[in-house]
Formats: C-alpha cells, sequence, structure tokens
C-alpha cells in the first residue's frame, strides 16, 4: 500500500466516523472530535498489533474486520 493509498483509506475512514456521529446526533459537538480520535487511534494501534504480532509468527491467521478500511493483507511479516 502506498502513502497516497494510506491517506486515502484513512480520511475516507475519518469522513466515515463523522457521518456516523452525525447521525446519532454528535454533529458539531466537541464530543465527536474525542470520538473519532479514539476510535481512529484504536484502528491504528490495532493494526501496529497485528504487524508486531505477524512479524513474530507469521502463521498467526489474520482476522479481517467487517469493514475493512486497512486490509490485513496489507499487513505482511518480512522475510527471514
Amino acid at each position: 500500500m502506498t502513502s497516497q493509498e494510506f491517506k486515502a483509506k484513512a480520511i475516507s475512514l475519518i469522513d466515515d466516523l463523522k457521518a456516523i456521529c452525525a447521525s446519532y446526533g454528535l454533529g458539531n459537538d466537541g464530543n465527536k472530535f474525542k470520538i473519532i480520535t479514539q476510535v481512529f487511534l484504536y484502528k491504528f494501534l490495532n493494526d501496529k498489533f497485528a504487524y508486531e504480532v505477524k512479524h513474530i509468527k507469521p502463521s498467526v491467521p489474520c482476522q479481517r474486520m467487517r469493514t475493512s478500511y486497512f486490509p490485513c493483507s496489507s499487513v505482511q511479516a518480512p522475510p527471514g
């Protein structure tokens, strides 16, 4: 995944989170940004953890979420 693809997927994820917040009445609320930041950081840390696990033990299967912005196929252990 190139950096441009990653950026586009990250922006798409943030836009989807904003839409969800707006549909539940959190539009134009200060808490919306807290929720978006927390969910985005959770997703980032979850992907980072999956990468590190694949690095340590490549035989561990990668569980995909229902909506995958950053697919497991992009998380690959380095050779060796």
